[in-house]
């Protein structure tokens, strides 16, 4: 008697999972980019060298003006998207 299948081998579930891994971290970096919930903000060379003096490590800060809200340059590109939409669809309608 012939065994059936047990599932795919190992080698080809380390293959998809670490396929999905990169996809699922590339569209979180690519969507994450259009929300204002995270912003960086540069130090200055003095800031710097102070803050290697004093040994002080990361420090994060909550501000009142981040939000879950689009940055600025996103809304424009949605808007330009639905724009260039509604004029194809207007297009195919004449």
């Amino acid at each position: 008697m012939v065994n059936p299948a047990h599932g795919s081998p190992m080698s080809h579930k380390l293959i998809v999972g670490t396929i999905a891994v990169i996809a699922g971290g590339y569209v979180a970096y690519k969507t994450g980019s259009d929300f204002q919930f995270v912003k960086f903000v540069p130090h200055s060379p003095e800031e710097i060298e102070r803050r290697k003096r004093e040994n002080v490590g990361l420090k994060m800060t909550v501000t009142d003006e981040t939000t879950l809200d689009l940055t600025p340059e996103a809304k424009e590109r949605i808007r330009k998207r639905i724009i260039e939409q509604q004029a194809k669809a207007g297009d195919t309608e004449k």
